[in-house]
Parts: structure tokens; C-alpha cells; sequence
């Protein structure tokens, strides 16, 4: 094996994690158990987070009416700062999400849930970063497998 190989071989696997709403909303509210929680599980990993188009509308929203203009401004500076990937959602990422919604209809889950799921499988990743654990506990994957959620 040549230099470039042995480099390669010995590159740390960053992992990505596909963000969900209630994670960031903990996280963006700087105080109490579920923001320290997501907090230090992000310390902790590191990650590549990613996030949905519609975890940023439902985000900027909660965040707005909850802490105000200024809250919701430093946030999407974060997000134009490129704290966390963002992703796209093509017409064919949408039709996906719908046969997404339409497995776990009991569930009552909507677009930004199921975004998450075709997320995931885009990204090749089964962790989401959420405390969402009735939802995301009962979803599986594209693929059929459980979801990890984060943090635990």
C-alpha cells in the first residue's frame, strides 16, 4: 500500500447527525436539563450535523416566538455561518417523505419527521440528534433499520 493509502486508512471517520427540531430548540434555549443534555452530547461527538429546510422553518419560528427577534437572528446567523449543513429536499427527497408519512400514518408525523428519515439515508447515517423519542423511537430507516436516537 502506498503512502496515499496508508493516509487514507488512517483518516478518522467524521460521523453526521441529522438534527431534529426539539434538539436545537434545547440547545438554542441555554438552560435546563434537555439543553445541557444535547449540549454535552455534542461536546462529546463532534459531529456533522445536518439539517432539514423544515427543521430551519419550524427552528426560526420556535425560537422567535419564544425568545424574541434577537434570539432568532443570532440563530440564523449561526445557520449562514455555516454551523451545520444544510440540506436541499429535491421533489424526489419529498415524494420519499410522503411514503415516509404514509407507513407511520398512526403516528401523525409530517414532512419535517420524515425529511429526517430521508436524511439519514442520504447522508448514510442511522443518528438523530432529538428528544422526540415517541416519533423517532418508532421510525425505522429507508432501509428497514432501527434509527439511534441522541442523545440517550
Amino acid at each position: 500500500m502506498g503512502a496515499r493509502g496508508r493516509r487514507a486508512a488512517h483518516r478518522i471517520r467524521r460521523v453526521t447527525v441529522i438534527a431534529d427540531t426539539s434538539a436545537l430548540v434545547a440547545f438554542y434555549s441555554e438552560s435546563g436539563t434537555q439543553h445541557d443534555d444535547v449540549s454535552a452530547w455534542l461536546e462529546a461527538h463532534g459531529e456533522v450535523m445536518v439539517v432539514s429546510p423544515y427543521v430551519v422553518a419550524e427552528l426560526d419560528y420556535l425560537v422567535a416566538t419564544r425568545k424574541g427577534v434577537d434570539a432568532e437572528l443570532a440563530v440564523l446567523a449561526e445557520l449562514a455561518g455555516g454551523a451545520y449543513e444544510l440540506a436541499a429536499m429535491s421533489a424526489a427527497d419529498i415524494a420519499l417523505a410522503a411514503e415516509v408519512i404514509a407507513r407511520y400514518r398512526d403516528l401523525g408525523i409530517g414532512i419535517t419527521d420524515a425529511s429526517l428519515v430521508v436524511l439519514a439515508e442520504r447522508y448514510g447515517t442511522d443518528t438523530i440528534l432529538t428528544l422526540d423519542h415517541r416519533h423517532f423511537g418508532a421510525l425505522r430507516s429507508l432501509t428497514g433499520e432501527p434509527l439511534r436516537i441522541a442523545p440517550r
